[in-house]
């Protein structure tokens, strides 16, 4: 027979807190989570390569100026430039999309969404580090993406007779701008993808709102040329407004409702998730 004995810590000995739950010690596990997944280094890879590429194919292949005929404005050969550094943001924000639907509905199909609120029983924290992280990351690969393709664009198309400067406050806010609608659209997809808790299910509705309502809006103002008011709310839809954000034109908006539409559509998303993801079993 043997008896356990309990023996007294060493004089000095500070017992340290193991396993003390913190927001910093959340992020730092959808940190993991977010790089660990094979499908978004591939998502971000793919972000950079039609960013870069079709600033580059445009740049290269569209004539000089100069076979324009009459001389065109000024305003319009800058204008020309903006749209083909920025050419990329027409696609980008679908594959963004798709990462940020994947960030939560991939746990929802795996299980692992339990693990995680079984660690974090109160949910938000979870939610919203995966918004931080998401929005973040997005953030960073657009910035590299667009200085990247406003920096092959730019010397390409002025050396063919086009107007454009790298380095003014027009490039560096069409830049940000460009970066932080990506991000924008991560979380967006991330409220969506939360809202639906299915990948198929949110992938086609993100991808809806961002690729099919501008083709229904044109289609509906080709049909009713009369119905002013389509044209006028179509300004306001997601993809219009974050075009806008990266120094497009979208209509008579100013950048700040640019700006507030697209952050108005990502908070309703992120809210309603929110909500959902604490009122719905996992």
């Amino acid at each position: 027979m043997s008896t356990a004995t309990a023996t007294a810590p060493a004089a000095g000995y500070v017992h340290a807190e193991v396993g003390r739950l913190s927001f910093v010690r959340v992020l730092r596990s959808e940190w993991i989570k977010l790089r660990s997944l094979r499908s978004t280094f591939w998502t971000l890879v793919g972000v950079l390569v039609l960013i870069v590429g079709l600033a580059a194919l445009l740049s290269a292949v569209v004539p000089d100026a100069s076979t324009l005929g009459a001389r065109a404005p000024e305003t319009a050969l800058a204008n020309f430039t903006t749209r083909a550094a920025t050419a990329g943001l027409t696609f980008a924000p679908l594959v963004v999309a798709v990462l940020g639907v994947l960030a939560i509905s991939g746990e929802f199909s795996t299980g692992m969404i339990r693990s995680s609120f079984a660690a974090v029983p109160h949910r938000f924290p979870v939610f919203g580090a995966k918004a931080i992280m998401l929005f973040l990351v997005s953030f960073v690969v657009g910035l590299v993406s667009f200085a990247a393709s406003w920096s092959i664009a730019v010397p390409l198309l002025t050396a063919k007779g086009y107007k454009g400067t790298l380095f003014s406050d027009t490039t560096m806010w069409s830049i940000l701008g460009a970066a932080t609608y990506l991000g924008l659209v991560a979380v967006f997809a991330l409220g969506v993808g939360a809202i639906l808790k299915a990948s198929a299910g949110g992938i086609a509705t993100s991808l809806g709102v961002l690729f099919l309502l501008p083709i229904i809006s044109e289609l509906l103002q080709a049909l009713l040329p009369k119905q002013t008011w389509i044209a006028d709310w179509s300004h306001y839809l997601l993809s219009a407004s974050g075009a806008g954000m990266a120094g497009l034109a979208n209509g008579t908006q100013e950048p700040w409702q640019n700006i507030l539409t697209v952050v108005i559509w990502t908070a309703v998303s992120f809210v309603v998730g929110a909500i959902l993801l604490q009122r719905r079993d996992a």
